[in-house]
């Protein structure tokens, strides 16, 4: 049996280490245009989600095209035409779950009062509690909803436990998910930037 000595061993570790790093580089900078790619489609696709459009991912972009316009070059805002043919705004939400970062955009109606439709995705909450953010049954409670107390007053749409701060009308408030309540948080607090961002 043949013997190598720990110079040998040290070299031969350092090459193939090497080796292995340049292939796994080629490979992340060869995959990067097509990275890119499926980021901007699912970006896309969950703002013409959030405005009432299911659109397959496969043709978010070309629809975006046509539904949408970028009002910023940061990617936060887009101008929109809803599913029933009215115009409004595309606000991108930032925020932090039990687990991880949320995010999603809220579409707000062309006179900024009334939430037209949200889109919400996660990066790692809990299956079967905090991950039903994305779920059709929670967006759709948000639909319509008002960000204006009857008195203008700005209150957003909270995300409350039912039976929780009755000083709150129903208009403008959406039941937060049962046994999601860090998550459930994370998504009134996003909803609370609105008016910043607005």
């Amino acid at each position: 049996m043949k013997k190598y000595t720990n110079t040998y061993i040290f070299l031969y570790i350092t090459a193939l280490v090497v080796v292995i790093a340049v292939v796994l580089t080629l490979v992340s900078t060869g995959l990067k245009p097509r990275r890119d790619r499926n980021r901007q489609a699912e970006t896309y696709q969950q703002i013409l989600r959030a405005a009432g459009h299911d659109i397959d991912r496969s043709k978010a972009v070309a629809a975006f095209a046509n539904l949408a316009e970028p009002l910023t070059d940061d990617g936060q805002q887009y101008r929109v035409i809803f599913a029933d043919g009215s115009k409004g705004t595309a606000i991108r939400l930032d925020g932090k779950g039990l687990w991880g970062p949320i995010w999603g955009y809220a579409v707000i109606s062309e006179d900024g009062q009334t939430l037209k439709g949200i889109s919400l995705d996660h990066k790692s909450e809990t299956p079967g509690l905090g991950a039903k953010i994305t779920e059709e049954a929670f967006l759709k409670s948000f639909k319509g909803k008002k960000l204006y107390d009857k008195d203008g007053n700005f209150v957003s749409v909270r995300v409350l436990k039912p039976g929780t701060s009755t000083e709150i009308a129903e208009e403008n408030r959406v039941d937060a998910i049962s046994g999601a309540t860090i998550t459930s948080r994370g998504v009134d607090e996003m909803l609370q930037g609105i008016k910043s961002d607005n």
